[in-house]
């Protein structure tokens, strides 16, 4: 039996995440992941049990930094509605250039296994309470103002979470259907913190 090594499992895990959401591999087998962090194929199955476990372990580490930060975020006194949203969206964005194929990896595990994602999403529906509980009093103030149209709470964060996230989801056919390399793609990702803001609150 192979000595419990916490480098080589850490070893794993990053050329997992490296593989899956900075790559876009999401079908990558164990022996690929094996064969990238230069380490026995029967290792992986030792530390992790098999390939679904795997999956769910880089995928709840690579949420987890994020996570952790928006309920700070959201629970914070300290900071008003507006600059809470600004932060969400810095924060979204900088993920999904982190991590480009994530929600893609998450939407295609969720297709697949429903009953298994929804758990790692987010366990008891804390952190979506959470953000409901401290956008609504926040938004109605915007919406009493004439900044925000009239919508309920979830209407928003639908808004905020898909203005953020379409252009991680479909970046490869987004830069195909307007030719836009690399360093164009990052630039516009940059650019939509603002414009985002721009469209979620009238008065920018």
């Amino acid at each position: 039996m192979p000595v419990v090594d916490a480098h080589t499992e850490e070893l794993i895990k990053e050329t997992a995440m490296r593989i899956f959401f900075v790559e876009g591999r999401l079908h990558a087998t164990t022996q690929v992941i094996a064969k990238e962090a230069g380490v026995n194929r029967g290792l992986i199955y030792y530390y992790f049990k098999g390939r679904d476990e795997l999956f769910e372990v880089v995928f709840k580490e690579a949420v987890a930094v994020s996570r952790k930060r928006i309920r700070e975020l959201f629970n914070s006194k300290e900071i008003s509605f507006r600059e809470k949203i600004r932060e969400f969206v810095e924060l979204s964005i900088e993920q999904h250039l982190k991590y480009p194929y994530r929600e893609m990896f998450m939407v295609t595990e969720i297709n697949r296994d429903g009953s298994n994602m929804s758990m790692l999403t987010d366990p008891g529906g804390e952190l979506r309470n959470e953000m409901l509980h401290s956008i609504s009093e926040g938004l109605k103030e915007e919406i009493k103002n004439g900044h925000v149209p009239k919508m309920s709470a979830e209407q928003f964060i639908i808004n905020t979470l898909s203005l953020c996230a379409y252009p991680a989801l479909y970046k490869p056919m987004l830069q195909q259907t307007i030719k836009m390399d690399e360093l164009a793609y990052l630039k516009m990702m940059q650019e939509r913190k603002q414009l985002i803001m721009k469209v979620l609150f009238k008065d920018i």
